[in-house]
């Protein structure tokens, strides 16, 4: 960025690298020099957070989504925004899911979810944000409050291409800007998807492509019209300028389908001056609040798969569109993930994290942290650690005081 006063220029460079440092030394997630810097991430899609305690729920109520993973190894939180496609919290770019249903019909939804015999819907989810909302709360800004008060490093992890349900007529967690516009979608419903993406939401003969799943690749919106990207890249400001965090994640998993399907690589350059976009728009934010602001993103498992797709991330990290990736499966874990293939083709000292999907068992968790941290991971991510509540109770948080460091995993049996 010029400066008309280098003086000056350099005393404000000065003081966000002190703001920068302050805050890695507050949440735990701190480097020697030379070294990259090591996080244990949690990450969470929010919207479990309000669809199992009583409506109206109240703030303390939040809180407990983020005490029960504060004053662990956890050095970071990523809080994801989204309600499927529909955004929790009152946007002006966007809607908060609900508040496009008639008053009738959200009084209706507010009615089921608040049925003390009614657990885990949607409608519960919905009456609680609502709730919230009219007590002159924001949701999403009382978990990350919480966050930084418990001294956690806070992210907004928003997922860029939401399709959940987009095969149910009327589902409320399928936008407004999504139903208005079939033509600036990659496909239709019911189209095949080819051998690539069934390879990346497949992987083995052992996690086949449930049908379902399959049927919404088609329907994500398309990254090549620009009217998709401007409103993507809205949000995610909207975000960084609404919130007290300390940097943004890309999540490309959510869901692995940018273009139409056989276009990926046409679009590559597309897409990195997108995310260029996005580092721009941060740094802007962070000049004007005097406080960084980073970039993260979470990435397919192999490099090959995110070029097939449309992405580049490791061009992103060598021009410093990103400050750390995330390396991830899409909901399992059948193969180690190849952190040193990835090392290989980034700077040295750019951080690489590996991410470990729910497991239903606790040595599954250890001996995979261990060979992320054995192939040279900077550090571990946890996707949505808390759906053991969905069908198999509460998650087994003892990890959190292991998986954070290879020399605290506990030993697990010879088989």
């Amino acid at each position: 960025m010029f400066c008309e006063n280098p003086n000056r220029c350099d005393t404000n460079n000065a003081l966000l690298i002190t703001l920068l440092l302050a805050t890695m030394l507050n949440s735990g997630v701190v480097a020697a020099e030379g070294e990259r810097p090591q996080r244990f991430i949690y990450n969470s899609d929010g919207s479990n957070m309000f669809i199992y305690k009583q409506v109206p729920m109240q703030p303390a109520d939040v809180f407990t989504y983020v005490d029960e993973v504060a004053d662990t190894q956890v050095t970071t939180f990523f809080m994801c925004p989204n309600y499927g496609m529909p955004l929790m919290y009152p946007s002006k770019v966007t809607e908060m899911i609900g508040t496009l249903l008639s008053e009738e019909k959200l009084k209706e939804t507010y009615e089921q979810g608040a049925k003390p015999e009614k657990k885990k819907t949607s409608a519960r989810g919905i009456a609680n944000l609502h709730a919230l909302v009219k007590a002159g709360h924001d949701p999403v800004g009382l978990v990350v409050d919480r966050a930084r008060e418990k001294g956690l490093e806070v992210f907004i992890t928003l997922r860029l291409n939401e399709i959940h349900d987009v095969q149910t007529d009327g589902s409320l967690i399928v936008s407004k800007f999504w139903r208005d516009h079939p033509e600036w979608r990659v496909g239709k419903h019911g189209d095949k998807i080819l051998p690539v993406f069934k390879d990346i939401i497949g992987g083995s003969p052992e996690h086949e492509v449930h049908p379902i799943v399959a049927s919404w690749f088609p329907g994500a919106l398309n990254f090549a019209i620009p009217e998709v990207r401007a409103m993507r890249l809205a949000e995610l400001r909207e975000c960084c300028e609404r919130y007290d965090i300390d940097g943004i994640d890309l999540d490309f998993q959510r869901f692995p389908i940018y273009f139409p399907q056989d276009e990926g690589h046409q679009h590559v350059e597309t897409m990195t001056a997108w995310v260029r976009s996005v580092r721009e728009m941060t740094r802007k934010v962070g000049d004007k609040r005097g406080r960084p602001l980073l970039v993260s993103a979470r990435v397919l498992a192999k490099p090959q798969q995110n070029l097939d797709i449309g992405l580049d991330p490791i061009t992103w990290a060598k021009d410093d569109l990103v400050d750390f990736l995330v390396i991830s499966h899409y909901l399992r874990n059948d193969f180690a993930l190849p952190i040193g293939e990835f090392r290989k083709q980034v700077p040295a000292s750019f951080p690489l994290y590996g991410s470990i999907e729910v497991e239903p068992k606790r040595d599954t968790f250890r001996n995979i942290a261990r060979q992320l941290w054995d192939d040279g991971a900077d550090g571990i991510l946890l996707f949505n650690f808390f759906t053991t509540r969905e069908n198999r109770g509460e998650p087994p948080f003892e990890l959190l005081d292991e998986l954070g460091d290879r020399s605290t995993i506990k030993a697990t049996p010879s088989p």
